[in-house]
């Protein structure tokens, strides 16, 4: 018996790293989970993975940019399974790398209808079903670039910022009705985001990056970056009855670095 057998998950942001390593959690654990990502392919590979552990998974393309995608991903969860418990917001838009003087409003348009909006259209599209089933939880996967303001994240850190603000409204405004909603904030993880942050997009070698990687993971507490696995475990945790008394809060999965770097 999984922790969470019988539940329904919708999981954004399939992809290599953090997306992935939710989705094949929450399915080892009994849930039935959808899989929503842009990426066609990457989907159907995660999709194959998460079938040799828990139940078949449902894949739905979705762009979170766009409302009646965001709606459609919501409808064919509830085609499917007839009703969703739990909400893990992972995917993101990352902005154009730009200093903000040189950005244009519309690409911090569009990094805030992805980090934002795309969250709260799927949380109003499923808070019905959730009430009918007597509660649920909603996770959203944040960063501390909203802490840290990071140069060329300017998108990014404010559409952010403004995602937590939401899950401590909304778990101040759906805390009665059972539903429980926290912001679960990641420092560099190991994957492919942190590695073109630390490098690639300025056409760094593997094996630099790597490197860079390591050399960040020796000044965090725990030895090393934390891996998308490691950080799944606290998406998982937030989602389970063990938290059934945690909503309303940022939890930082980081490793402990923000403690020893401040950043």
């Amino acid at each position: 018996m999984g922790v969470l057998d019988g539940k329904v998950a919708i999981i954004t942001g399939i992809g290599s790293g953090m997306g992935r390593s939710i989705a094949l959690k929450f399915a080892s654990e009994g849930a039935s989970v959808v899989l929503g990502a842009r990426r066609e392919a990457v989907l159907q590979e995660v999709a194959a993975e998460v079938r040799e552990v828990g139940p078949e998974p449902l894949v739905c393309p979705v762009d979170l940019g766009r409302e009646e995608s965001c709606n459609h991903l919501v409808s064919a969860t509830l085609e499917r399974f007839g009703g969703v418990d739990l909400f893990v917001q992972n995917g993101h838009n990352q902005g154009d790398w730009l200093p903000a003087m040189e950005s244009t409003p519309q690409v911090w348009r569009e990094a805030v209808e992805v980090n934002l909006i795309g969250a709260l259209v799927i949380t109003q599209g499923i808070v019905d079903s959730m009430r009918a089933r007597g509660g649920g939880a909603i996770v959203f996967v944040n960063s501390g670039a909203m802490f840290s303001n990071p140069p060329r994240l300017g998108s990014y850190s404010a559409s952010k910022a403004a995602l937590a603000s939401l899950g401590r409204t909304l778990a101040v405004e759906l805390g009665p009705e059972g539903i429980r909603v926290n912001n679960l904030t990641l420092g560099a993880t190991q994957g492919e985001n942190t590695n073109w942050f630390m490098g690639k997009n300025q056409g760094l070698s593997d094996e630099e990056v790597a490197r860079l990687v390591e050399e960040k993971g020796a000044t965090i507490p725990i030895g090393h970056m934390p891996t998308p696995e490691e950080c799944a475990g606290a998406v998982f945790f937030l989602c389970s009855p063990l938290a059934a008394a945690v909503t309303g809060q940022n939890i930082n999965a980081n490793g402990g670095q923000w403690v020893a770097t401040g950043a």
